[in-house]
């Protein structure tokens, strides 16, 4: 448990500095097919093995340091492979476009789908878990067709000798060095700016989803069907909610928008907080329920704001400098946002939440770290280290509670008050 957050971080810091080159790759490549495409065909089935290995702990249950740097190693390629084929379909998107409004709405819609595959992912599987009584990793070979989704962008993107652009006949931007992309990308203040926004809402938004379950389930006591009814009222929402950020950005500007979006969801996510066992003591379903719907309302202004944002920004800021300049590297763009938020998001998720979450404390005993051993659960684990004995379950659930439940959405608001 103390080596996996640190191997798993080194990952994903791994997934965001390889994101440079791979740009570089796919806005210079110059093939018969393209340049977005290539990439994505050549990545396609090292992502799909990489991603079921993952899932295969061949040391088995005696050997787990080695499982623990066995799927390390293929996440790594996986991460690689998987970004790879992403980079090459959003450098596609500032010529694929049009205009500003063409790539507001692709960035909605994208968004739109976004929160639906969170909501299943981080709502409805564990539930679906719990009541089937099935692995994890049953589930995941079941699902596994559904990366083959990933072909579609081949055919999707229309450029090469069939489209004459931009290797043929069609107009054809400066070519541009990996050297002059990254001062090109890093030195205009817009997107330097965005960055630091996201970065501060990444950071916190990461860690939120890393936690939400434990929040819910753990934080406030709430079962997986009432967990599924607050997740409907927050996810439920959103594409009501994007069509009228559309409009209120159309007329206060997307600065103003986004920080409203950012003051919502500082206000949501003490919704966690307050609805939490440490607030209201066990029981008290229908208060916390009333308190999490409330909550996931307000937040529901700013979820699909979340995801639709990073592609936006970084599509029009690289659409803007292509008709400045005629230089086209908008995939070094995606790759500066996704190595910002690849070492944030490792920071967070893999390594702060990772080890705050196995941190617990009773009221007026102090803290423990709890690794779970000889059979105990975590929670039960810090109560025998408090109190020196482990009780009933009852008194578990009512005198020990998770630091890292309770601490998750002050980290959250605050970094939402840093981005606004």
């Amino acid at each position: 448990p103390a080596l996996f957050p640190i191997l798993f971080a080194l990952g994903k810091v791994f997934d965001g500095i390889i994101d440079i080159p791979f740009a570089h790759i796919t806005d210079t490549l110059s093939t018969k097919w393209g340049r977005r495409r290539p990439p994505i065909a050549v990545c396609l089935v090292p992502m799909i093995v990489s991603f079921a290995l993952c899932w295969i702990p061949v040391g088995g249950a005696e050997r787990p340091l080695f499982n623990t740097i066995w799927v390390t190693v293929f996440s790594v390629i996986f991460f690689a492979t998987y970004t790879m084929c992403l980079i090459a379909f959003y450098g596609s998107l500032s010529t694929a476009c049009s205009d500003e409004p063409q790539r507001l709405r692709v960035s909605g819609y994208k968004s739109f789908f976004d929160t639906i595959c969170y909501c299943i992912v981080y709502a409805l599987v564990p539930v679906i878990l719990t009541g089937a009584k099935i692995q994890i990793t049953t589930l995941v070979f079941i699902c596994m067709p559904l990366m083959l989704t990933m072909i579609i962008p081949l055919f999707l993107i229309k450029e090469g000798e069939k489209y004459g652009y931009p290797e043929n006949e069609g107009m054809s931007p400066e070519k541009v060095t990996i050297g002059e992309s990254l001062r090109l990308t890093f030195k205009n203040h817009i997107f330097r700016n965005w960055l630091l926004v996201n970065c501060c809402t990444f950071f916190g938004l990461q860690m939120f989803l890393s936690s939400m379950n434990g929040l819910i389930i753990g934080g406030m006591g709430l079962n997986g069907l009432q967990m599924a009814i607050l997740n409907t009222c927050a996810f439920g929402p959103v594409p009501v909610m994007l069509y009228l950020f559309n409009k209120a950005k159309a007329r206060y500007g997307v600065r103003a928008t986004y920080q409203s979006c950012l003051l919502a969801f500082a206000v949501a996510i003490m919704s966690f907080f307050i609805g939490s066992r440490f607030m209201l003591g066990e029981g008290n379903a229908t208060l916390k329920i009333a308190i999490g719907i409330i909550g996931g309302l307000c937040g529901s202004w700013s979820i699909g704001v979340f995801f639709m944002m990073p592609y936006l920004a970084p599509a029009q800021i690289s659409s803007v400098e292509e008709k400045l300049t005629g230089k086209n590297h908008s995939a070094m763009y995606f790759a500066g946002n996704a190595v910002a938020t690849s070492i944030v998001g490792a920071i967070s998720g893999n390594l702060v939440y990772e080890y705050i979450k196995n941190i617990f404390f009773a009221k007026g005993k102090g803290l423990v770290w709890a690794e779970a051993g000889n059979g105990l659960s975590a929670s039960e684990s810090a109560y025998k280290a408090l109190f020196g004995n482990v009780g009933t379950a009852d008194e578990v659930a009512s005198s020990v509670f998770n630091f890292g439940n309770l601490i998750v959405p002050f980290i959250f608001c605050i970094t939402c008050i840093a981005g606004f």
